[in-house]
């Protein structure tokens, strides 16, 4: 009985590899573990039954990827480039507590570094007159369902329960704490995989008479199976949005100042990223295809470190163009009637400073 496949990969590109990997990790029925060296993926499955299936998989992910090809929009080069393998230094460090997968909690060195890059993605949000706004952690699953995450991303979301307000099922928990689950009532809120998703909502039926500019920062909760890595791939992590809402031409005017103050950034701290075309890790057969869109309509840019220990890239921020995905659900117009659009930048914290890390390491951090 054969429990492995190989699969070529060699003509794809990195970002090609790398949603066929995190897809796969997703898949714990039919996966027990990979290992991807030379171009060639080795899976090895659970059973001899999930062969099909992942073959069929990899199959349909190779023909969308090979649709996409690489593009860099920028890049910065560092005068001090020092990569190394960060991970060795962040588990022996006393200011990182690992809480459980893709839970951490920070405290003086690193938490420093935190609240630095927090502070620089407030002031460049600040800078393009944006009004905070501040949301809980926790919204109504049906936002979700609104604006279709769910039939894109359901392997991410993170659902939230409560035991039914009823005397004798909470005597009976009480009594038996392991018949927790099989009292809980069906959940009905979730957990926020987007920063930025409750700020579409609010804007349901809006007249946007000049460009909106919204920033805000949250936790962000992201299920990613066992791909979870600290720092740089969490359960919980921070992100900072800034939200534009207005016509076609202006949002792609305001990205493209937003990246041009992150390579500033980049360069100031003399760090060495690019920023590449990019397209959300799509693998749902009805979602599939959104792939190929967001590369062709160019609608999707990513600031990505190096990380050459892993043989692969980190995605630290995210430059988006909705067009009128959003804006079409809540009826949001322009002042002259026509639909709005809306934009998305996103700065996730633990991973600039893991690609900061990464480069710098522990004797660098700045003030």
């Amino acid at each position: 009985m054969t429990l492995t496949r190989t699969f070529d990969l060699s003509r794809l590109a990195e970002s090609g590899v790398r949603a066929i990997i995190d897809s796969l990790r997703v898949d714990h029925e039919n996966v027990r573990s990979h290992a991807f060296e030379a171009g060639q993926l080795t899976v090895e499955l659970t059973r001899e039954e999930a062969g099909e299936h992942v073959e069929a998989f990899v199959a349909a992910m190779k023909r969308t990827h090979r649709m996409i090809g690489r593009k860099v929009l920028a890049e910065t080069h560092a005068a001090n480039l020092q990569i190394r393998d960060i991970d060795a230094a962040l588990a022996s460090s006393s200011d990182i507590q690992i809480l459980g997968d893709g839970l951490v909690g920070l405290r003086g060195s690193l938490l420093s570094l935190f609240r630095f890059f927090e502070r620089r993605f407030r002031q460049i949000a600040a800078d393009f007159g944006a009004d905070e706004q501040h949301y809980p952690v926790m919204v109504p699953s049906e936002i979700l369902e609104e604006v279709g995450y769910l039939g894109h991303f359901p392997q991410h979301i993170t659902f939230c329960s409560h035991l039914p307000g009823s005397l004798p099922v909470l005597q009976s928990v009480a009594a038996q704490p392991e018949t927790l689950v099989e009292k809980l009532d069906p959940p009905r809120h979730v957990l926020t995989p987007a920063v930025c998703l409750p700020c579409y909502r609010q804007h349901r039926g809006a007249v946007i008479e000049k460009v909106k500019t919204l920033t805000m920062q949250n936790h962000v909760f992201r299920y990613e199976g066992t791909n979870f890595r600290p720092m740089s791939r969490g359960w919980d992590f921070t992100v900072r949005d800034i939200v534009f809402f207005g016509s076609f031409e202006d949002l792609s005017r305001l990205r493209a100042e937003v990246m041009e103050r992150a390579i500033e950034l980049c360069r100031e701290l003399d760090l060495e990223v690019t920023i590449e075309l990019a397209n959300d890790p799509f693998f749902l057969d009805i979602s599939r295809d959104k792939a190929v869109y967001q590369r062709m309509g160019e609608v999707k840019y990513e600031l990505l470190f190096p990380l050459p220990h892993r043989g692969e890239s980190l995605a630290a921020s995210s430059f988006n163009l909705h067009r009128d995905f959003y804006t079409s659900v809540y009826d949001t117009r322009l002042a002259n009637g026509e639909r709005a659009e809306s934009a998305c930048v996103g700065f996730g914290i633990e991973r600039w400073m893991y690609g900061f890390l990464s480069q710098k390491g522990f004797d660098a951090l700045p003030a």
